[in-house]
């Protein structure tokens, strides 16, 4: 799993954007933050992401996406009945899929600091400062802290892991036409224009 997918999944986890409606342009990267804004934006990503428990949430997000996807992309590879039928194949490829996790979960750590830091000035651009005081007041609640810090869960719940093993089966079985198609348009390019590569 890439960053940048972790990255997505926690958007998604820590708001609760209404996907229907067309969200309005983000603001420019350079936008000044009002510091009275940001430091109430800090407080709701400690309630939303509790710096004590980073580390189990994002194991939980991480563990229970690469799962899922792993389930998704194995459904009619044809690699799920060769891990199955070869013990041997199936220890190389749970080594694979530990590295892989080991290797995501270091880079979470390592950029954790800056992903908390960009959500907090993320929140203090795209909201006022009487709407971040809201939201603080709703997640200071327990029921508010509640709703936000089970969003970490989410991905484990049986219909939205379901979701996402169908998705990730949809891509990857889509994934290997695309590549053939890639490769043959890049040949065409190359044999075309000798030369030109």
């Amino acid at each position: 799993m890439t960053k940048k997918t972790m990255i997505v999944v926690v958007a998604l986890l820590t708001a609760t954007p209404v996907l229907a409606q067309t969200p309005p342009p983000p603001p420019a990267a350079s936008a000044a933050v009002d510091p009275a804004k940001l430091a109430i934006a800090r407080d709701v990503i400690n309630v939303v992401l509790p710096p004590d428990q980073r580390d189990k949430m994002f194991a939980s997000i991480l563990d229970t996406t690469m799962r899922n996807m792993m389930a998704g992309a194995m459904q009619g590879s044809g690699v799920a009945e060769e891990i199955k039928d070869n013990p041997k194949v199936q220890a190389v490829f749970e080594r694979f899929v530990e590295r892989q996790r080991s290797f995501a979960m270091a880079d979470l750590r390592a950029a954790m600091p800056d992903l908390v830091e960009a959500y907090a000035r993320a929140y203090a651009r795209m909201f006022s400062l009487d709407d971040l005081q809201a939201i603080r007041t709703f997640v200071q609640t327990p029921a508010g802290a509640h709703f936000v810090q089970r969003g970490s869960t989410m991905l484990a719940d049986p219909d939205v892991s379901a979701w996402q093993r169908r998705l990730t089966a949809q891509g990857a079985a889509r994934q290997q036409v695309e590549l053939e198609k890639l490769k043959a348009e890049l040949l065409s390019v190359r044999t075309a224009a000798p030369g030109k590569t």
